[in-house]
């Protein structure tokens, strides 16, 4: 076991010993924000997948070998994506989005290291001027790369995209998969997704006013549309 992977494990094992003990501290002083928080840690739960974790390190103990300059890489990249998600629990206040997309490019560079070429992204950026919630964003982006790949053997596209309009801001995370049913809880999951998505509305509606749409179809893709109402822009921190 090379050094790396051993800094990796570290690093993951503080990051949930932080957010444990985060929860802990948050229990004990609960506010007028308790149901934002609520939603927050509820949302940062979801974000622990083991799954993900075990894939992350195993991608990196491999790259340590064949590739260790890739493989720094990748626990610089793990860190971030950690950090980030901690910092989410802590965050009572809109971000820009910018730093939300940083966010989900940590993300992306990871999950490309596990499926290559299989995982194709799009990007159509045409503005960053405007805020979002922390945390709302990237799992949009981490649902697309599930039901995009899924089910197809020459993989799939994950397709994210804003613009600005007269009343506000639109982000776009769309996939090419098989899509899915909505309403349908599968038993693996036990309706995680779902659970998650019906958060990331609720963190939306009650941070800055913002709707989350989905529309999809099985055999057809998916796609999810985030709308931030203009007033919001300036909000939060810098």
């Amino acid at each position: 076991m090379t050094w790396e992977l051993i800094y990796a494990i570290i690093v993951t094992c503080l990051f949930l010993g932080m957010v444990i003990y985060t929860i802990v501290s948050k229990s004990k002083n609960k506010s007028e924000k308790e149901d934002i928080e609520r939603k927050r840690i509820e949302i940062m739960f979801s974000q622990i997948k083991p799954h993900f974790i075990y894939n992350v390190l195993n991608t990196i103990y491999y790259l340590c070998e064949k590739d260790p300059a890739q493989a720094q890489k990748a626990i610089e990249e793990f860190s971030d994506y950690l950090r980030a998600n901690l910092d989410s629990v802590s965050a009572d206040q809109i971000i820009p989005f910018e730093q939300e997309l940083n966010h989900i490019n940590n993300y992306l560079y990871l999950e490309k290291l596990r499926f290559e070429d299989e995982l194709r992204i799009e990007y159509d950026i045409k503005t960053k001027d405007f805020m979002v919630p922390p945390l709302t964003i990237q799992p949009l982006v981490e649902n697309a790369v599930k039901h995009g790949l899924r089910g197809s053997e020459e993989g799939g596209t994950v397709t994210i995209s804003t613009s600005q309009g007269e009343d506000g801001y639109t982000i776009t995370v769309s996939d090419n998969g098989v899509g899915y049913d909505p309403h349908y809880k599968s038993k693996d999951t036990k309706g995680r997704t779902h659970v998650g998505l019906a958060n990331v509305r609720e963190r939306l509606a009650l941070m800055c006013g913002g709707t989350l749409d989905i529309y999809t179809a099985e055999g057809s893709g998916t796609k999810v549309t985030v709308k931030i109402p203009a007033k919001e822009k300036k909000k939060g921190r810098s």
